[in-house]
Parts: C-alpha cells; sequence; structure tokens
C-alpha cells in the first residue's frame, strides 16, 4: 500500500506529549508529517521517489531546523503559549528530531526502500518487517487514541482542580 501522506503518523507525536508534557508538540507534529513534502514532490512532479533520501537520517538533519522553527512561528504569531508549555528551542529541536525519527521508523518498517541510515547505509536495514505492517497504523491509531485520552484526562483534571481552587 502506498500512501504519499499519512496524518496517522500524529498518533505518534500526541501518545508522547500526553506522557511528556514538556516536549513541544507543535514540533512533534510537523516533524512526524514535514518527511511527506518528498513524495507529494514526487506525486507532483514525477521526480526522484516516493520514499528517497529525504526518508533517512539525511532527512532528519534536512528538516529538524525548519520542523522547529515553524513551531517557533506558531508560538509567535498564534501565541500558542497560553495553552502549550513556554516555547523552549532546545526542546523544540529535540521534539522535532524524535518526531522526524518516528516517521521514518514505522515507514522502514512499511517500505523496503527506505534507506534509515543513509548517508551511513544504503539499505534498509533489520527494520522492513520488523513487525507486520498490517500493525503499523494500528499501532498508529492506538497512540493517537490513548494519547488524546491521557490529555483529554489530563486537561479535566486540571480544570476540576481549578474550579475547586476558585470555589
Amino acid at each position: 500500500m502506498r500512501m504519499p501522506f499519512t496524518p496517522v503518523h500524529f498518533g505518534f507525536a500526541i501518545f508522547v506529549f500526553s506522557i511528556m508534557l514538556f516536549m513541544d508538540p507543535i514540533a512533534l507534529l510537523i516533524g512526524t508529517i514535514i518527511i511527506d513534502v518528498e513524495p507529494i514532490f514526487y506525486l507532483i512532479t514525477g521526480i526522484g521517489q516516493m520514499h528517497g533520501i529525504m526518508h533517512s537520517t539525511l532527512g532528519v538533519i534536512v528538516f529538524f531546523i525548519p520542523s522547529s522553527f515553524i513551531s517557533w512561528l506558531g508560538y509567535k504569531y498564534l501565541k500558542l503559549d497560553r495553552f502549550l508549555p513556554k516555547y523552549n528551542v532546545y526542546i523544540s529541536l529535540l521534539s522535532a528530531i524524535l518526531g522526524l525519527f518516528s516517521h521514518i521508523f514505522f515507514d522502514a518498517i512499511l517500505y523496503n526502500e527506505i534507506m534509515f541510515f543513509y548517508p551511513f547505509s544504503e539499505t534498509n536495514g533489520t527494520l522492513y518487517n520488523l513487525i507486520s505492517p498490517s500493525a503499523v497504523y494500528p499501532i498508529l491509531g492506538i497512540m493517537f487514541l490513548v494519547g488524546a485520552l491521557i490529555l483529554g484526562l489530563r486537561y479535566y483534571l486540571k480544570y476540576q482542580k481549578k474550579k475547586r481552587i476558585e470555589e
């Protein structure tokens, strides 16, 4: 199955943020999808390949700063620090790297052509079929649901505590 852009990668970001609230959720989310500019570019132009060298360690190196920068723009212009942890460039960069690596990790399980460690290696290594490819999307979907439930519970409890303090 060839899916050039899959928002199911968001599941990882939502889950990670739900258990590690200090992370930058915007950089995590951007990191999980920005690499998919490569297959979208391929579909529009026919140049390159669906999962080329950007779906690799090289892609993480190329995209981690833009991912963090996009997050910074969101914080600055959308005033997101009213709702999210205060922006920190180091946490944002770490979050972007984690999101990017998660994307290529899950794609490497699905697609043999992913060169996870490129430019250090031009093979997928042992990631392809590490687990059943048919399990990857359900795992990411479950991560999304569990993460959303944890976040919802955290914010509900925070609201209840604030309500009790005000009374």
